[in-house]
């Protein structure tokens, strides 16, 4: 019993481990539809590669769109 339980331990460990090995990819292109000439108001943040923070994936795009520069998505969540 002991040894199956370090075993899980030991694995368990070694998932939370690789789970934050990540590789630094420089950013995602933000998922737009061209269709669409406005965005909601959810706040599902976005960091952009600008190191902005913008309110959700649909704002990115619209920036992008008016600024005709391609920011990408850093990560999910603000800066």
């Amino acid at each position: 019993m002991k040894i199956v339980a370090i075993f899980l331990l030991s694995a368990l460990a070694l998932l939370s481990l690789s789970a934050n090995a990540k590789a630094d990819v420089p950013g995602t292109k933000a998922v737009c539809n061209s269709s669409v000439n406005g965005c909601t108001k959810i706040y599902k943040p976005v960091c952009g590669t600008d190191g902005q923070t913008y309110s959700n994936e649909c704002i990115l795009c619209m920036e992008n769109k008016n600024r005709k520069t391609p920011v990408l998505i850093k990560k999910q969540g603000p800066c």
